[in-house]
């Protein structure tokens, strides 16, 4: 995988793998509370928090590397905007006490969100959902100013017809015409859009969800994901300019 982040990233495939098992079997290992190695009190990381439907509730909550830490927030049902119920309108929670205190303090937000909206909603109106949210984060919130500070994952392929979608094709349709919007948007709104492989393969029987041995493909492409943007961040930092107090001496 190419480390660099562009407005458009994509990650190959993952089988299940031990890191995924391990995630799922020691909880309490990494738990906020716990510390990196044993002995050695763990430094300040770089914070990721991802905001999720339910294609994230079987992530830890909170999940602890070498260089960085990442915080998930699971809503099943959530939307990028529902006028109905507050509680799963992510416009709405992006201001809320308890997701404002991890977007004041995280190196970047990742959204996982999307597969209820293109169920209910045209692809046009979305994106309009989308950019008012990205301008809402950026008068909010002084950290998330940057392309790399604030991601988008496409949204996965999904077989289960709705009311506003009655069809496979219909819905299909809707969800390629989000995708395609979603990239010519992060251009022209300045975030970054993350491709993560999943395929109509890997849905279990509901048509929406991921199976259970396709989960690892999720929490792999996460990992790689923060990964490639620490390195990116790294990068951007070392080229920045050395002032002229540093170099006058």
């Amino acid at each position: 995988m190419n480390s660099g982040i562009s407005h458009s990233t994509s990650f190959n495939q993952q089988p299940m793998s031990n890191l995924y098992d391990q995630c799922l079997t020691r909880p309490i290992e990494n738990g906020p509370n716990k510390k990196l190695h044993e002995g050695i009190s763990s430094p300040e990381l770089p914070m990721f928090f991802l905001l999720t439907d339910s294609h994230g509730k079987y992530l830890p909550p909170v999940f602890y590397t070498s260089s960085y830490k990442i915080i998930i927030k699971p809503i099943s049902g959530l939307q990028w905007n529902n006028q109905y119920d507050k509680s799963l309108c992510a416009k709405s929670l992006i201001l809320s006490q308890s997701i404002s205190s991890n977007l004041s303090s995280c190196a970047g937000v990742l959204f996982l969100i999307g597969t209820n909206s293109v169920r209910n909603t045209s692809a046009p109106r979305i994106i309009e959902q989308v950019e008012d949210i990205i301008d809402l984060i950026r008068r909010n919130y002084s950290n998330l100013q940057q392309k790399l500070a604030i991601s988008i994952t496409s949204v996965f392929p999904c077989v289960k017809p709705s009311k506003m979608f009655p069809s496979i094709a219909s819905l299909s349709s809707n969800i390629n015409s989000y995708n395609s919007l979603l990239q010519n948007s992060s251009i022209q709104k300045n975030f970054s859009m993350v491709h993560i492989p999943i395929s109509i393969n890997h849905l279990n029987n509901d048509g929406m969800h991921i199976c259970y041995p396709y989960r690892s493909i999720l929490w792999e492409s996460i990992h790689q994901y923060c990964d490639a943007l620490i390195i990116k961040k790294s990068t951007v930092i070392r080229a920045l300019p050395r002032s002229r107090a540093a170099m006058s001496k």
